[in-house]
């Protein structure tokens, strides 16, 4: 009796196996994708047009309700940031202004395809706005590498550039350099174009820089 039990039970053992494997697959990749509510403070990114910068704001996250797969909403939670693109009304050159956050002016990065935004927690932003001022200021070349001394520079095209600031910094800011050129692998005369290295926005944003052998 006792055999025919066990005989029963095991009959097409390996059938039920994979019967009972796949039931369970299916219930995981249900449950994986299944979406989800939840709250998540984000970093804040502040988008303005380049007459204005911004010195300063409150608070530096945010926080909104989002809804998506499970997986989704973690990788938002350790990538995500708010970027807010300030509409031209509360735009000034100085001074502070404060706005309310509303889920149109506001955009979640990365995108993805299964995670919105449905609700701001946070209600108000603090900017302290500054006006951005043309400069026009001199280029220094930076030299690296083994053979710096080696090279001179014989002209940098052009040898001045216009660099956008905040009004604060005008006394302070007086030339911008650029990115370090490595000589090391240099055997002749030769032009390279070199990146200015600010945290402004500067136009030309590289120059041309000719090297010749001292």
């Amino acid at each position: 009796m006792l055999k025919k039990i066990v005989d029963k039970i095991f009959k097409n053992f390996h059938y039920k196996l994979f019967a009972v494997i796949f039931s369970f697959l299916l219930w995981f990749l249900a449950a994986k994708q299944e979406s989800i509510v939840l709250t998540v403070k984000l970093p804040l990114k502040i988008e303005t047009p380049p007459t204005v910068n911004v010195a300063d704001y409150t608070p530096k996250k945010i926080a909104v309700e989002v809804e998506g797969t499970k997986k989704s909403i973690e990788f938002i939670k350790e990538e995500g940031k708010i970027y807010i693109k300030l509409p031209p009304r509360h735009i000034r050159s100085n001074g502070t202004t404060i706005i309310s956050i509303n889920p149109s002016i506001i955009t979640l990065k990365p995108q993805l395809p299964d995670v919105s935004i449905i609700n701001v927690k946070t209600k108000k932003l603090t900017l302290k706005l500054e006006k951005v001022i043309r400069k026009l200021v001199p280029v220094k070349v930076v030299l690296i590498g083994k053979k710096r001394r080696k090279f001179k520079v014989e002209n940098t095209t052009p040898n001045y550039v216009t660099i956008y600031i905040p009004e604060s910094k005008t006394s302070t800011i007086n030339s911008v350099k650029t990115e370090p050129i490595d000589t090391t692998y240099l055997k002749s005369n030769g032009t390279i174009y070199a990146k200015i290295a600010s945290p402004y926005r500067t136009f030309p944003e590289s120059v041309e820089v000719k090297l010749i052998r001292r």
